[in-house]
């Protein structure tokens, strides 16, 4: 056993996630266990896929610059990887402290992954840890996949609607919320416009399907 200790973080429907002592590291293993209801070797397949996959977008992040936990071990066939452990309050957490300018640093981050061609798929203001200095990590990117880059808005519109469905929920300051991410994902990527024109008509067809 190359770890001494697991403690449950988080379980999910897609995982679970462990804090582990990593040779004398705290750190963090990802497990996606086996689904009873599917089809072994089709449940097996999901699972490597889906870990190779999170390992290579972490991978494509660090090398554009972008801060993500470190990648200690993964083995695609049993569905772990084992990470850095990122400690340090949360960007909902800061925001809701008062510091409002995350929202422009989180934009920001959020475009120089579309910009890469990544969608990340859980734009939750949780998975950004502010574990020292002004920028933030980006983390659990399981649900992630690589698009082609000035291919892909309408991509980039859904993954940044889960963030604006969130925003909404700041009552009154909501809109004051959103510009300042907007103008964030602005000052990194020139698709930002046409982005939002996308979440705009994404918005507009769930109203109208809620009538």
């Amino acid at each position: 056993m190359l770890y001494r200790y697991m403690k449950l973080i988080a379980r999910g429907a897609e995982a679970e996630l462990y804090e582990i002592d990593w040779f004398g590291m705290r750190a963090v293993m990802k497990i996606r266990r086996p689904k009873a209801y599917r089809d072994p070797e089709l449940d097996r397949i999901i699972r490597t896929k889906r870990t190779l996959n999170e390992v290579r977008l972490m991978s494509r992040a660090h090398s554009a610059g972008i801060k993500v936990p470190a990648v200690y071990f993964f083995n695609p066939a049993e569905g772990v990887i084992i990470m850095q452990y990122i400690e340090g309050p949360t960007a909902k957490q800061l925001l809701e402290t008062g510091k409002e300018d995350v929202l422009y640093e989180v934009g920001a981050l959020v475009a120089k992954l579309h910009k890469i061609g990544i969608v990340h798929g859980d734009l939750a203001l949780t998975n950004f840890i502010y574990q020292s200095g002004a920028t933030p990590y980006i983390i659990d990117m399981g649900l992630g996949y690589f698009v082609e880059p000035k291919r892909a808005v309408l991509e980039y519109a859904r993954d940044v609607n889960v963030l604006m469905r969130i925003l909404d929920t700041y009552g009154h300051k909501s809109d004051e919320y959103k510009e300042l991410f907007w103008s964030g994902y602005a000052s990194v990527n020139e698709l930002a416009e046409v982005v939002k024109k996308g979440v705009d008509v994404i918005r507009a067809s769930a109203r109208y399907v809620e009538r």
